[in-house]
Protein backbone atom coordinates (compact mmCIF):
# COMPACT_ATOMS: atom_id res chain seq x y z
CA UNK A 1 0.00 0.00 0.00
CA UNK A 2 1.39 3.70 -0.83
CA UNK A 3 1.56 6.12 2.03
CA UNK A 4 -1.25 8.27 2.67
CA UNK A 5 -1.46 11.61 4.23
CA UNK A 6 -4.39 11.51 5.66
CA UNK A 7 -5.97 8.47 7.67
CA UNK A 8 -8.26 6.65 6.09
CA UNK A 9 -11.41 5.19 7.66
CA UNK A 10 -13.91 2.51 6.09
CA UNK A 11 -17.70 3.19 7.20
CA UNK A 12 -19.96 0.29 6.46
CA UNK A 13 -23.53 1.59 6.89
CA UNK A 14 -26.76 0.49 5.84
CA UNK A 15 -28.61 3.77 6.85
CA UNK A 16 -28.23 6.59 4.54
CA UNK A 17 -29.00 9.52 6.37
CA UNK A 18 -26.31 7.94 8.70
CA UNK A 19 -23.83 7.88 6.14
CA UNK A 20 -24.54 11.58 5.17
CA UNK A 21 -24.14 12.73 9.31
CA UNK A 22 -20.65 10.36 9.34
CA UNK A 23 -19.57 12.08 5.65
CA UNK A 24 -20.57 15.74 6.67
CA UNK A 25 -17.97 15.11 10.17
CA UNK A 26 -15.43 13.77 8.84
CA UNK A 27 -14.50 13.95 4.83
CA UNK A 28 -12.51 17.47 6.07
CA UNK A 29 -10.00 15.37 8.14
CA UNK A 30 -9.94 11.84 6.46
CA UNK A 31 -10.08 9.89 3.67
CA UNK A 32 -13.38 7.64 2.97
CA UNK A 33 -14.22 4.53 2.08
CA UNK A 34 -17.74 4.09 2.42
CA UNK A 35 -20.15 0.55 1.76
CA UNK A 36 -23.88 0.59 2.29
CA UNK A 37 -23.27 -3.73 2.62
CA UNK A 38 -21.27 -5.71 4.37
CA UNK A 39 -20.32 -8.00 1.37
CA UNK A 40 -16.80 -9.09 1.24
CA UNK A 41 -15.92 -6.36 3.93
CA UNK A 42 -13.18 -8.18 5.18
CA UNK A 43 -11.43 -8.82 1.38
CA UNK A 44 -12.17 -4.69 0.91
CA UNK A 45 -10.43 -4.27 4.12
CA UNK A 46 -7.02 -6.54 3.70
CA UNK A 47 -6.42 -5.35 -0.01
CA UNK A 48 -7.05 -1.20 1.09
CA UNK A 49 -5.69 -1.64 4.88
CA UNK A 50 -7.42 1.44 5.92
CA UNK A 51 -6.51 2.74 9.45
CA UNK A 52 -9.84 2.16 11.08
CA UNK A 53 -13.43 0.70 10.34
CA UNK A 54 -16.48 1.74 11.58
CA UNK A 55 -19.43 -1.19 11.45
CA UNK A 56 -22.94 -1.03 11.79
CA UNK A 57 -23.30 -3.91 14.19
CA UNK A 58 -26.82 -4.61 13.07
CA UNK A 59 -25.80 -5.85 9.45
CA UNK A 60 -27.58 -9.40 8.52
CA UNK A 61 -25.03 -10.39 6.78
CA UNK A 62 -21.77 -10.16 8.52
CA UNK A 63 -21.06 -11.73 12.35
CA UNK A 64 -19.68 -8.74 14.44
CA UNK A 65 -17.82 -10.93 16.47
CA UNK A 66 -16.53 -13.17 14.23
CA UNK A 67 -15.13 -10.25 11.98
CA UNK A 68 -12.95 -8.79 14.96
CA UNK A 69 -11.74 -12.34 15.75
CA UNK A 70 -10.86 -12.55 11.62
CA UNK A 71 -9.38 -9.10 11.46
CA UNK A 72 -7.10 -9.88 14.61
CA UNK A 73 -5.19 -12.85 13.09
CA UNK A 74 -4.53 -11.52 9.90
CA UNK A 75 -1.42 -10.43 9.76
CA UNK A 76 -2.64 -7.01 7.35
CA UNK A 77 -5.87 -6.42 9.19
CA UNK A 78 -4.54 -7.26 12.82
CA UNK A 79 -3.86 -3.89 13.59
CA UNK A 80 -6.80 -2.35 12.39
CA UNK A 81 -9.43 -0.80 15.02
CA UNK A 82 -13.20 -1.90 14.80
CA UNK A 83 -15.76 0.46 15.94
CA UNK A 84 -19.21 -0.67 15.78
CA UNK A 85 -21.90 1.92 15.57
CA UNK A 86 -24.91 0.41 17.49
CA UNK A 87 -28.38 1.35 19.83
CA UNK A 88 -27.80 0.57 23.44
CA UNK A 89 -26.32 -2.82 24.12
CA UNK A 90 -26.18 -4.84 27.83
CA UNK A 91 -22.75 -4.68 29.37
CA UNK A 92 -22.51 -8.75 28.80
CA UNK A 93 -23.24 -8.14 25.12
CA UNK A 94 -19.86 -5.16 25.09
CA UNK A 95 -18.02 -7.59 26.96
CA UNK A 96 -18.32 -10.41 23.87
CA UNK A 97 -17.86 -7.89 21.48
CA UNK A 98 -14.75 -6.67 23.08
CA UNK A 99 -13.62 -9.77 23.56
CA UNK A 100 -13.61 -10.83 20.16
CA UNK A 101 -11.82 -7.80 19.36
CA UNK A 102 -13.80 -4.91 18.93
CA UNK A 103 -12.49 -1.64 20.00
CA UNK A 104 -15.17 0.44 20.56
CA UNK A 105 -18.99 1.63 19.89
CA UNK A 106 -20.61 4.61 18.51
CA UNK A 107 -23.98 4.84 19.91
CA UNK A 108 -27.16 6.04 18.04
CA UNK A 109 -28.45 9.11 17.51
CA UNK A 110 -24.89 9.83 16.64
CA UNK A 111 -23.17 12.93 18.26
CA UNK A 112 -20.97 14.96 16.23
CA UNK A 113 -18.59 15.77 18.99
CA UNK A 114 -18.98 12.13 20.74
CA UNK A 115 -17.90 10.71 16.77
CA UNK A 116 -14.60 12.90 16.75
CA UNK A 117 -13.89 12.04 20.04
CA UNK A 118 -14.14 7.98 19.52
CA UNK A 119 -12.41 8.04 15.81
CA UNK A 120 -9.94 10.24 17.08
CA UNK A 121 -8.60 7.86 20.09
CA UNK A 122 -9.22 4.36 17.88
CA UNK A 123 -6.50 5.96 15.63
CA UNK A 124 -3.85 7.27 18.21
CA UNK A 125 -4.10 4.03 19.81
CA UNK A 126 -3.69 2.82 16.22
CA UNK A 127 -0.72 4.68 15.95
CA UNK A 128 0.74 3.97 18.85
CA UNK A 129 0.47 0.12 18.04
CA UNK A 130 1.85 0.75 14.77
CA UNK A 131 5.07 2.48 16.14
CA UNK A 132 5.16 -0.46 18.74
CA UNK A 133 5.34 -2.60 16.54
CA UNK A 134 7.69 -1.37 14.20
CA UNK A 135 9.87 -1.09 16.84
CA UNK A 136 9.29 -4.46 17.93
CA UNK A 137 10.38 -5.82 14.77
CA UNK A 138 13.31 -4.03 14.64
CA UNK A 139 14.28 -4.69 18.25
CA UNK A 140 13.75 -8.47 16.74
CA UNK A 141 15.79 -8.47 14.31
CA UNK A 142 18.69 -8.56 17.22
CA UNK A 143 16.88 -11.53 18.76
CA UNK A 144 16.47 -15.06 17.38
CA UNK A 145 12.76 -15.37 16.96
CA UNK A 146 12.20 -18.10 19.63
CA UNK A 147 13.93 -15.80 22.32
CA UNK A 148 12.38 -13.10 21.01
CA UNK A 149 8.97 -14.55 21.05
CA UNK A 150 9.33 -16.27 24.81
CA UNK A 151 10.19 -12.43 25.90
CA UNK A 152 6.82 -11.07 24.43
CA UNK A 153 4.56 -13.90 25.63
CA UNK A 154 6.14 -13.72 29.01
CA UNK A 155 7.52 -17.30 28.95
CA UNK A 156 11.36 -15.93 29.10
CA UNK A 157 12.68 -13.57 31.70
CA UNK A 158 14.79 -10.70 31.19
CA UNK A 159 16.73 -11.25 34.41
CA UNK A 160 20.24 -12.49 34.69
CA UNK A 161 20.71 -16.43 35.22
CA UNK A 162 20.93 -19.88 33.51
CA UNK A 163 20.31 -23.23 33.26
CA UNK A 164 21.95 -26.68 32.60
CA UNK A 165 20.34 -28.18 29.57
CA UNK A 166 21.16 -30.76 26.98
CA UNK A 167 21.09 -29.35 23.72
CA UNK A 168 22.11 -30.47 20.43
CA UNK A 169 25.27 -27.21 19.61
CA UNK A 170 25.66 -26.51 15.72
CA UNK A 171 29.17 -24.50 14.55
CA UNK A 172 29.87 -23.34 10.72
CA UNK A 173 32.55 -21.29 9.65
CA UNK A 174 33.61 -19.79 6.02
CA UNK A 175 37.13 -21.95 4.91
CA UNK A 176 39.15 -19.26 4.09
CA UNK A 177 37.43 -16.09 4.39
CA UNK A 178 39.90 -13.86 5.27
CA UNK A 179 42.49 -15.37 2.28
CA UNK A 180 39.41 -15.17 -0.48
CA UNK A 181 37.42 -11.39 0.85
CA UNK A 182 41.22 -9.84 1.62
CA UNK A 183 40.63 -9.90 -2.88
CA UNK A 184 37.61 -8.57 -2.87
CA UNK A 185 36.08 -5.10 -3.25
CA UNK A 186 34.18 -4.34 0.71
CA UNK A 187 31.03 -3.81 -1.17
CA UNK A 188 31.05 -7.08 -2.77
CA UNK A 189 32.10 -8.67 0.05
CA UNK A 190 29.69 -7.33 2.35
CA UNK A 191 26.75 -8.64 -0.15
CA UNK A 192 28.28 -11.66 -0.82
CA UNK A 193 28.48 -12.66 3.27
CA UNK A 194 24.59 -11.24 3.93
CA UNK A 195 23.87 -13.61 1.23
CA UNK A 196 25.03 -16.51 2.22
CA UNK A 197 24.18 -15.72 6.28
CA UNK A 198 20.77 -14.56 4.99
CA UNK A 199 20.17 -18.19 3.46
CA UNK A 200 21.58 -20.06 6.57
CA UNK A 201 19.45 -17.86 9.10
CA UNK A 202 16.60 -18.99 6.69
CA UNK A 203 17.12 -22.52 6.88
CA UNK A 204 17.74 -22.38 10.74
CA UNK A 205 14.74 -21.16 11.60
CA UNK A 206 12.76 -23.29 9.39
CA UNK A 207 13.74 -26.60 11.29
CA UNK A 208 13.54 -24.55 14.49
CA UNK A 209 16.96 -24.08 15.48
CA UNK A 210 17.80 -20.81 17.91
CA UNK A 211 20.52 -18.48 16.07
CA UNK A 212 22.60 -17.87 18.80
CA UNK A 213 25.29 -14.97 17.38
CA UNK A 214 27.35 -14.68 14.22
CA UNK A 215 31.17 -14.61 14.95
CA UNK A 216 32.15 -13.03 11.81
CA UNK A 217 32.03 -15.14 9.21
CA UNK A 218 30.85 -18.20 12.08
CA UNK A 219 27.66 -19.25 13.02
CA UNK A 220 26.78 -20.82 16.02
CA UNK A 221 23.16 -22.40 16.81
CA UNK A 222 21.94 -24.64 19.12
CA UNK A 223 18.84 -27.29 19.54
CA UNK A 224 16.86 -27.57 22.59
CA UNK A 225 16.13 -24.04 24.07
CA UNK A 226 14.56 -22.31 24.70
CA UNK A 227 11.77 -24.96 23.13
CA UNK A 228 13.14 -28.64 23.05
CA UNK A 229 11.41 -31.44 20.56
CA UNK A 230 13.20 -34.24 22.69
CA UNK A 231 16.56 -34.61 22.40
CA UNK A 232 16.75 -37.00 19.82
CA UNK A 233 14.45 -34.53 17.87
CA UNK A 234 16.39 -31.65 18.16
CA UNK A 235 19.46 -33.66 17.28
CA UNK A 236 18.11 -34.88 14.03
CA UNK A 237 16.57 -31.71 13.39
CA UNK A 238 20.15 -30.25 13.54
CA UNK A 239 21.05 -32.80 10.92
CA UNK A 240 18.36 -31.89 8.97
CA UNK A 241 19.11 -28.68 8.49
CA UNK A 242 22.74 -29.03 8.07
CA UNK A 243 21.83 -31.21 4.92
CA UNK A 244 19.71 -28.96 4.05
CA UNK A 245 22.49 -26.08 4.48
CA UNK A 246 25.09 -27.99 2.64
CA UNK A 247 23.04 -28.51 -0.25
CA UNK A 248 22.28 -24.66 -0.32
CA UNK A 249 25.83 -24.07 -0.51
CA UNK A 250 26.38 -25.39 -3.34
CA UNK A 251 23.88 -24.04 -5.25
CA UNK A 252 25.14 -20.91 -4.13
CA UNK A 253 28.52 -21.52 -5.13
CA UNK A 254 27.26 -22.25 -8.76
CA UNK A 255 25.87 -18.72 -8.77
CA UNK A 256 28.55 -17.13 -7.42
CA UNK A 257 30.98 -18.76 -10.02
CA UNK A 258 28.46 -18.12 -12.61
CA UNK A 259 28.52 -14.16 -11.24
CA UNK A 260 32.69 -13.81 -11.48
CA UNK A 261 34.06 -15.11 -8.42
CA UNK A 262 36.62 -17.71 -8.92
CA UNK A 263 37.00 -18.60 -5.91
CA UNK A 264 33.68 -18.76 -3.90
CA UNK A 265 32.93 -19.79 -0.14
CA UNK A 266 33.07 -22.98 1.00
CA UNK A 267 31.71 -23.95 4.90
CA UNK A 268 32.88 -26.31 7.41
CA UNK A 269 30.35 -27.54 9.85
CA UNK A 270 30.95 -29.28 13.44
CA UNK A 271 27.68 -30.86 15.70
CA UNK A 272 27.64 -31.78 19.30
CA UNK A 273 25.39 -32.73 21.92
CA UNK A 274 25.60 -32.73 25.80
CA UNK A 275 24.86 -30.52 28.66
CA UNK A 276 25.13 -26.97 28.40
CA UNK A 277 24.64 -23.65 30.48
CA UNK A 278 21.87 -21.61 28.40
CA UNK A 279 20.37 -18.31 29.70
CA UNK A 280 21.39 -14.72 30.34
CA UNK A 281 24.64 -13.32 30.67
CA UNK A 282 25.91 -9.65 31.33
CA UNK A 283 24.89 -6.76 33.10
CA UNK A 284 21.86 -5.15 34.30
CA UNK A 285 22.25 -2.95 31.63
CA UNK A 286 23.49 -5.35 28.42
CA UNK A 287 23.08 -8.89 28.57
CA UNK A 288 22.86 -11.66 25.86
CA UNK A 289 21.13 -14.96 25.96
CA UNK A 290 23.48 -17.71 25.33
CA UNK A 291 24.91 -20.76 25.76
CA UNK A 292 29.05 -21.42 27.69
CA UNK A 293 30.27 -25.12 28.56
CA UNK A 294 33.05 -27.56 27.69
CA UNK A 295 30.17 -28.86 25.02
CA UNK A 296 30.48 -26.25 23.27
CA UNK A 297 34.25 -25.98 22.30
CA UNK A 298 33.78 -29.63 21.47
CA UNK A 299 31.19 -28.20 18.82
CA UNK A 300 33.96 -25.98 17.44
CA UNK A 301 36.65 -28.46 17.74
CA UNK A 302 34.67 -30.36 14.95
CA UNK A 303 33.95 -27.52 12.90
CA UNK A 304 37.77 -27.08 12.32
CA UNK A 305 38.35 -30.62 11.86
CA UNK A 306 35.57 -31.09 8.96
CA UNK A 307 36.49 -30.93 5.37
CA UNK A 308 34.87 -28.20 3.27
CA UNK A 309 31.46 -28.46 2.51
CA UNK A 310 31.42 -31.22 5.10
CA UNK A 311 29.77 -32.00 8.55
CA UNK A 312 31.30 -33.95 11.38
CA UNK A 313 29.63 -34.69 14.15
CA UNK A 314 30.47 -36.08 17.53
CA UNK A 315 29.72 -39.60 19.32
CA UNK A 316 27.01 -38.62 21.49
CA UNK A 317 24.99 -36.65 18.30
CA UNK A 318 25.79 -39.97 16.28
CA UNK A 319 24.47 -42.09 18.93
CA UNK A 320 20.78 -40.35 18.84
CA UNK A 321 20.43 -40.17 14.68
CA UNK A 322 22.60 -43.36 13.72
CA UNK A 323 18.89 -44.89 12.59
CA UNK A 324 18.26 -41.48 10.57
CA UNK A 325 21.40 -41.10 8.95
CA UNK A 326 24.76 -42.72 7.34
CA UNK A 327 27.41 -41.67 8.89
CA UNK A 328 31.14 -43.02 8.02
CA UNK A 329 33.65 -43.13 11.59
CA UNK A 330 36.25 -40.88 11.42
CA UNK A 331 39.78 -40.04 13.03
CA UNK A 332 39.09 -38.98 16.96
CA UNK A 333 40.45 -35.30 17.95
CA UNK A 334 41.46 -33.93 21.29
CA UNK A 335 40.05 -30.95 22.56
CA UNK A 336 41.40 -28.98 25.27
CA UNK A 337 39.91 -29.15 29.09
CA UNK A 338 38.77 -32.96 27.84
CA UNK A 339 41.12 -35.80 29.17
CA UNK A 340 39.26 -38.58 26.55
CA UNK A 341 39.29 -38.38 22.61
CA UNK A 342 36.38 -37.14 20.71
CA UNK A 343 34.77 -39.78 18.29
CA UNK A 344 33.73 -38.34 15.26
CA UNK A 345 31.89 -39.40 12.28
CA UNK A 346 31.24 -37.58 8.74
CA UNK A 347 27.34 -37.11 8.16
CA UNK A 348 26.65 -38.36 4.18
CA UNK A 349 22.82 -38.31 3.92
CA UNK A 350 20.16 -39.55 5.22
CA UNK A 351 19.23 -43.55 5.46
CA UNK A 352 15.81 -43.35 3.71
CA UNK A 353 18.14 -41.37 0.54
CA UNK A 354 19.36 -44.71 -1.34
CA UNK A 355 18.60 -43.94 -5.05
CA UNK A 356 20.84 -41.36 -5.19
CA UNK A 357 23.94 -42.75 -3.84
CA UNK A 358 25.67 -44.98 -6.39
CA UNK A 359 26.04 -42.14 -8.83
CA UNK A 360 28.24 -38.69 -8.57
CA UNK A 361 28.60 -38.58 -4.54
CA UNK A 362 32.62 -39.49 -4.32
CA UNK A 363 32.80 -35.57 -3.66
CA UNK A 364 30.44 -35.93 -0.64
CA UNK A 365 33.22 -38.43 0.76
CA UNK A 366 36.11 -36.57 0.65
CA UNK A 367 38.59 -36.00 3.92
CA UNK A 368 41.39 -33.22 3.74
CA UNK A 369 45.17 -34.74 3.45
CA UNK A 370 48.10 -32.78 3.25
CA UNK A 371 49.93 -31.95 0.19
CA UNK A 372 53.34 -31.13 -1.33
CA UNK A 373 54.51 -29.13 -4.14
CA UNK A 374 56.65 -31.40 -6.64
CA UNK A 375 59.85 -29.06 -6.14
CA UNK A 376 60.07 -29.54 -2.60
CA UNK A 377 62.83 -30.98 -0.89
CA UNK A 378 62.46 -34.85 0.94
CA UNK A 379 63.61 -32.88 4.14
CA UNK A 380 60.44 -30.68 3.42
CA UNK A 381 58.48 -34.02 3.15
CA UNK A 382 59.81 -35.50 6.52
CA UNK A 383 58.58 -32.80 8.07
CA UNK A 384 55.35 -32.58 6.98
CA UNK A 385 54.56 -36.14 7.35
CA UNK A 386 54.90 -35.61 11.12
CA UNK A 387 52.01 -33.65 11.28
CA UNK A 388 50.14 -35.94 8.35
CA UNK A 389 47.16 -36.61 9.98
CA UNK A 390 44.97 -40.00 9.90
CA UNK A 391 46.05 -40.59 5.99
CA UNK A 392 50.04 -40.57 7.34
CA UNK A 393 50.75 -39.77 3.39
CA UNK A 394 51.55 -36.47 1.64
CA UNK A 395 49.78 -35.63 -1.91
CA UNK A 396 52.29 -34.51 -4.16
CA UNK A 397 51.11 -31.66 -6.45
CA UNK A 398 52.24 -30.52 -9.94
CA UNK A 399 50.40 -26.25 -9.76
CA UNK A 400 46.79 -27.71 -8.38
CA UNK A 401 46.88 -31.45 -9.92
CA UNK A 402 47.89 -34.27 -7.63
CA UNK A 403 50.57 -36.35 -8.87
CA UNK A 404 51.96 -38.82 -6.69
CA UNK A 405 51.43 -39.82 -2.94
CA UNK A 406 54.41 -40.08 -0.16
CA UNK A 407 53.48 -42.36 2.52
CA UNK A 408 54.70 -42.49 5.91
CA UNK A 409 55.97 -46.46 5.53
CA UNK A 410 57.79 -45.87 2.34
CA UNK A 411 59.47 -43.23 3.70
CA UNK A 412 60.81 -44.50 6.52
CA UNK A 413 62.16 -47.57 4.67
CA UNK A 414 64.00 -45.47 2.28
CA UNK A 415 65.63 -43.17 4.79
CA UNK A 416 66.79 -46.34 6.75
CA UNK A 417 68.64 -47.49 3.44
CA UNK A 418 69.77 -44.51 2.68
CA UNK A 419 73.92 -43.95 3.38
CA UNK A 420 74.35 -40.62 2.98
CA UNK A 421 71.29 -39.18 4.04
CA UNK A 422 72.65 -35.12 4.09
CA UNK A 423 72.99 -35.68 0.16
CA UNK A 424 69.23 -37.46 0.15
CA UNK A 425 67.13 -34.90 2.01
CA UNK A 426 68.46 -32.32 -0.31
CA UNK A 427 67.24 -34.13 -2.79
CA UNK A 428 63.27 -33.56 -4.57
CA UNK A 429 60.35 -35.54 -3.34
CA UNK A 430 59.72 -36.94 -7.28
CA UNK A 431 62.36 -39.82 -5.84
CA UNK A 432 60.03 -40.71 -3.26
CA UNK A 433 56.82 -40.50 -4.19
CA UNK A 434 54.87 -43.44 -5.59
CA UNK A 435 53.55 -42.22 -8.81
CA UNK A 436 50.91 -44.91 -9.09
CA UNK A 437 48.24 -42.57 -7.37
CA UNK A 438 44.20 -43.25 -8.49
CA UNK A 439 43.20 -39.88 -9.49
CA UNK A 440 38.99 -39.68 -9.65
CA UNK A 441 36.92 -36.28 -10.25
CA UNK A 442 34.47 -35.95 -7.79
CA UNK A 443 31.50 -36.35 -9.82
CA UNK A 444 32.63 -40.12 -10.32
CA UNK A 445 30.14 -42.78 -9.34
CA UNK A 446 30.29 -45.05 -6.77
CA UNK A 447 30.80 -48.30 -8.70
CA UNK A 448 33.29 -46.76 -11.68
CA UNK A 449 35.30 -45.83 -8.30
CA UNK A 450 35.42 -49.17 -6.81
CA UNK A 451 36.03 -50.70 -9.96
CA UNK A 452 39.05 -48.63 -10.39
CA UNK A 453 40.40 -48.91 -6.90
CA UNK A 454 39.80 -52.71 -6.70
CA UNK A 455 41.21 -53.41 -9.87
CA UNK A 456 45.06 -51.86 -8.66
CA UNK A 457 47.50 -54.46 -8.31
CA UNK A 458 48.95 -55.77 -4.63
CA UNK A 459 49.44 -53.50 -2.31
CA UNK A 460 48.51 -50.28 -4.16
CA UNK A 461 44.47 -52.36 -4.05
CA UNK A 462 43.41 -50.19 -0.59
CA UNK A 463 45.75 -46.71 -1.14
CA UNK A 464 43.45 -43.97 -0.56
CA UNK A 465 41.82 -42.14 -3.80
CA UNK A 466 42.60 -38.60 -5.10
CA UNK A 467 39.52 -36.39 -5.30
CA UNK A 468 39.68 -33.55 -7.82
CA UNK A 469 36.78 -30.60 -8.11
CA UNK A 470 37.68 -28.92 -11.42
CA UNK A 471 40.71 -30.19 -11.73
CA UNK A 472 41.93 -29.25 -8.16
CA UNK A 473 42.87 -31.57 -5.52
CA UNK A 474 39.97 -31.35 -2.89
CA UNK A 475 41.28 -34.46 -0.47
CA UNK A 476 41.09 -37.79 -0.16
CA UNK A 477 38.95 -41.18 0.17
CA UNK A 478 39.51 -44.21 1.20
CA UNK A 479 38.75 -47.67 0.10
CA UNK A 480 37.48 -48.47 3.34
CA UNK A 481 35.04 -45.82 3.94
CA UNK A 482 34.02 -46.25 0.19
CA UNK A 483 33.11 -50.26 1.02
CA UNK A 484 30.90 -49.26 3.88
CA UNK A 485 29.21 -46.73 1.78
CA UNK A 486 27.79 -48.66 -1.29
CA UNK A 487 27.24 -51.84 1.68
CA UNK A 488 25.01 -49.07 3.92
CA UNK A 489 23.48 -48.07 0.33
CA UNK A 490 22.41 -52.48 -0.19
CA UNK A 491 19.10 -52.77 0.30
Amino acid sequence: MQKRNRPTIFIVDRIKPEMDVFAEILRDDYALLMAMSGAHLFEIAAKEQPDLILLDADLPEVDCRELGRRLKLSEPTRNIPLILISGETRPEEEYSYFESGVFDFIYRPLSPPMVLRRVASALIQKEQGDRLAELSDKLGRYLSPQVYESIFEGTQDTLIGAKRKKLTIFFSDIVGFTSTTERMEPEDMTALLNNYLDRMASIALKHGGTIDKYIGDAVLIFFGDPVSQGYKEDAVACLNMAIEMRDAIKEMQQEWFELGISSPFKIRMGINTGFCTVGNFGSKQLMDYTIIGGQVNVAARLEQNAPPDQILISHETWALVKEDFRCLGREAISVKGIQHSIRTYQVIGKADAIEQDLEGSLGEMVWPAQTIAIDSKVSDALLKLRDSGEWSCLIVLDGLSPVGMITKGRMDEIVRKETDKALFLDRPVSVVMDKELLVLPAESGLEEVARNALSREGSYTFDPIAVTNRGEFSGLVSVRCLMQRMLSSTP
